[in-house]
Formats: structure tokens, sequence, C-alpha cells
């Protein structure tokens, strides 16, 4: 069960699942991502640049949260993983609720952000409360 729990694993998960679907698709596919979030008939000039310079601002988190990940360790680990999370929640939420409220996507688009990081709260809280070595 405690490797199913594993902070550290969760936390490369967060990083693998927004570096794809966040970083890579926003960077790489920006004029496709615009059209899906925006509706074809609805993309204006400027949403494409948007949309990229989005994936860019992912990838720079993703590249803290690899130092996060590779450099700190222990109870400190863990109390950055439940900030991360607690971040994350917020973008994502945000994300859901504003674009939903405005036509952009769909509710249900969000789902796996907001597991992920609900899990990795969990796992990092879980640690939190194991008494120190």
């Amino acid at each position: 069960m405690s490797k199913v729990l594993n902070v550290k694993v969760w936390f490369w998960v967060v990083i693998v699942a927004n570096g794809v679907f966040g970083a890579l698709v926003s960077s790489l596919w920006a004029a496709d991502a615009a059209e899906i979030w925006w509706g074809a008939e609805n993309v204006q000039a400027h949403d494409e640049f948007y949309e990229r310079l989005i994936g860019y601002l992912i990838f720079t988190l993703i590249f803290v949260l690899i130092g996060i990940a590779v450099l700190v360790s222990g109870r400190v680990f863990h109390q950055l993983a439940l900030i991360t999370s607690g971040s994350l929640l917020f973008a994502h939420l945000a994300g859901m609720v504003y674009g939903n409220a405005n036509g952009y996507g769909s509710p249900g688009e969000w789902v796996v952000p907001l597991v992920l990081d609900v899990v990795l709260a969990a796992t990092a809280i879980r640690a939190l409360r194991q008494p120190s070595v």
C-alpha cells in the first residue's frame, strides 16, 4: 500500500501528466488546442499565440517541479508536494469554472487533472502525518 500512496510516485505522475497534456499539447499543437477550447468558428488570430504561451509557461512549471522532485526529499518534499497540489488544484478549478462559464471546453475535461491534484494532496498529507524518522 505504501508504494501506491508514495508521494514521490504521484509527484512524478503529476509532472508527466501536466507535461504531456498541458505543456506539449499547448505548445506543439496550439492551433488545434485553440479550436478545441474555443470552437473552430470562434478562434481569433491571437488565440494560437496564447495557447502556445500557456504551453511554454506550463513547461517552466514542469522544470521547477522536476527540480523539486530531484533535489528535495523528506518532510520538506512532502510540504512542497502539498503546496504544489493546492496550487494546481486552484489553477485547474479556476480553469474549469471560468471556462465553463464562458463556453470554453467542458468541465468533464478537468476530471483527470483534478483527481491527480487531490491524490497528490492526500498522499502528501498522509506522509506529513507519519512520525518523523
